[in-house]
Parts: C-alpha cells; sequence; structure tokens
C-alpha cells in the first residue's frame, strides 16, 4: 500500500528561512526494566513530579525526561529558568501496549476495570505535557506525529513556533522504541526493544551560545516526497551520523514539500543530531 506525499507547503513568510541556535542536546536509551525502575526515581528527574505520577507515565515519557535532564547539563550558558519555553513532542507509537491492554479489560469487564490514567498519560500530547511540567514552562506543549514519519513535521513545529511567538527556547523531543516494540492481541510485549529518546534544545538565532546554527527554507524547486523512516528511530539516525564522521560538516536534508533544512556545526561539535535523510524521487511509503 502506498500514498502520494502531501502537496507543496506555502512558502515561509517573505521567503525568509527559520533560523535558530541549537543551544543543547542529549540523547537516552533504556531496555524496558530499566525505563519501569525510573517510576520510583522522581527525585532524579526533572521536577521531582512524585513517584505516584511517574507511576503511570509513558516509556517514552520517561526516557524523554531522562533526556532532558542531561541536556540541561550540557548547556554552556544555562538559562536562569525556563518558563516561557515550549516543548515539542514526536513520539512513536506512544500509549500503544496500554491502550491495548485497557481495550481488553474494557471488553472483558466494562468500563469500571479500565484507569482513567490511560488518556492523560498515553496520548500523543502526553511526553510535551510532562516535560513543560517538569520543567516548569508555560510556552506552547505540543504533540506531534505519533506514528513513523512524524519528524519532519515536528522540525517545522519547533522552529516555527520559536519564531512566530518569539519564545526565549523551545524543547524538541523525539523518543520511540527500537526496534519497534511487538505487542500480541492482549497488549503484552512479544520482543525485546530499547525506549529511546532525543531530546534538543532550541533558542533564537540572536543567541550567542550555542553548538549550532540550524535554518529551515523553502524552496518550490525541490518538491522531493518524503520516504517514511519505518525502521530507523532519531536516536538510531543520531548514531549514524556519529559513526559516518560527520563532524563540523554543514548537513542538509528535505523535509518534504519543499522544505530543505541545514544546518551547521561550530568547530568543536564532536557528533551531529539526526534529520531525515533525502528521498528518492517517487512515492511516499505507507507505514
Amino acid at each position: 500500500m502506498s500514498t502520494i506525499a502531501s502537496p507543496p507547503r506555502e512558502p515561509v513568510a517573505n521567503n525568509n528561512p527559520l533560523e535558530c541556535v541549537v543551544a543543547s542536546y542529549a540523547t537516552s536509551r533504556l531496555q524496558s526494566d530499566a525505563v519501569n525502575a525510573l517510576r520510583k526515581q522522581s527525585s532524579n528527574l526533572p521536577g521531582d513530579l512524585g513517584n505516584s505520577v511517574l507511576r503511570h507515565s509513558d516509556e517514552q515519557t520517561l526516557t524523554a525526561l531522562v533526556a532532558v535532564k542531561d541536556a540541561i547539563s550540557h548547556f554552556e550558558s544555562p538559562p536562569e529558568n525556563l518558563q516561557d519555553w515550549g516543548v515539542v513532542a514526536s513520539s512513536r507509537y506512544l500509549g500503544r501496549t496500554a491502550f491495548a491492554q485497557a481495550l481488553n479489560k474494557f471488553a472483558v469487564d466494562g468500563p469500571w476495570n479500565v484507569s482513567v490514567q490511560v488518556v492523560p498519560n498515553r496520548s500523543l500530547h502526553s511526553p510535551a505535557s510532562m516535560v513543560g511540567l517538569a520543567l516548569g514552562c508555560h510556552g506552547p506543549c505540543v504533540g506531534v506525529g505519533g506514528g513513523l514519519d512524524g519528524e519532519p513535521d515536528a522540525w517545522l513545529t519547533a522552529t516555527s513556533l520559536l519564531d512566530q511567538h518569539r519564545l526565549p527556547g523551545i524543547w524538541l523531543i523525539f523518543s520511540g522504541w527500537e526496534p519497534d516494540e511487538q505487542i500480541n492481541l492482549d497488549g503484552v510485549p512479544t520482543n525485546d526493544a530499547c525506549c529511546t529518546s532525543l531530546a534538543i534544545a532550541l533558542q533564537p538565532s540572536t543567541s550567542q551560545s550555542g553548538v549550532a546554527k540550524l535554518r529551515i527554507v523553502y524552496d518550490p524547486n525541490e518538491v522531493v516526497p518524503l520516504a517514511v523512516p519505518a525502521k530507523e528511530t532519531a536516536m538510531r539516525r543520531f548514531e549514524n551520523f556519529v559513526a559516518g564522521g560527520m563532524n563540523g560538516q554543514t548537513m542538509t536534508a528535505m523535509l518534504g514539500g519543499g522544505l530543505r533544512v541545514e544546518m551547521n556545526w561550530s568547530p568543536a561539535v564532536t557528533s551531529t543530531i539526526p534529520m531525515v535523510s533525502p528521498a528518492a524521487p517517487g512515492q511516499k511509503r505507507a507505514a
């Protein structure tokens, strides 16, 4: 099954690129047991939200909190507070296991046996909302994507919010299972997988500190369809770029619909952040 790529997006106002600074980033990869152990380690995570809150959080949310904690420690010049920052999170099939189990309980025992915590903690908005609560962010908190090809929309959403709302910063977070978590009809995982997360702190291009400059440009002459990265998470692409020796180089990738993203790295940077590689012309493959 295949679908045609979405039509070209409208050009950015005045055809000016969206520009920002990558102020910090960090990654995390945890096995299921390690993720679940975090539910009793609230004091080690941003915000210390309490073990009773983390008990109901999705695994991708917990892994994102770990990545954000590490990214905060990597700032060259840490912000005094994150009150006016926003959060954009792109997850992959978040809550699939929990919802499968809840639906089975509903079918057997009715609604009274289904936890009310599933919807607020296992939905698309949940990682962004939880990170926002943990950091005390009052800016926009948005969940983007949810499937296998949400990363490009997350890049565009984060940079657009940063540009249009004059925010001091945006947390851009990617999360997913690697390999993709498989479940049976009862919602029980049937394979070993790691939960991964990549947290990137973006700030306006006027910021004096950062590890890279980022631009998103609209080019109507480069309307290239985007292939769905069905097997690679953002974390895996991160490692591939590190292994490929891309340090210090300018990185370019197509986001689809004529949108091109460019990253110029500072000489001191020894690794790069993943973006979707350009796709060959043709149709967009469905997951």
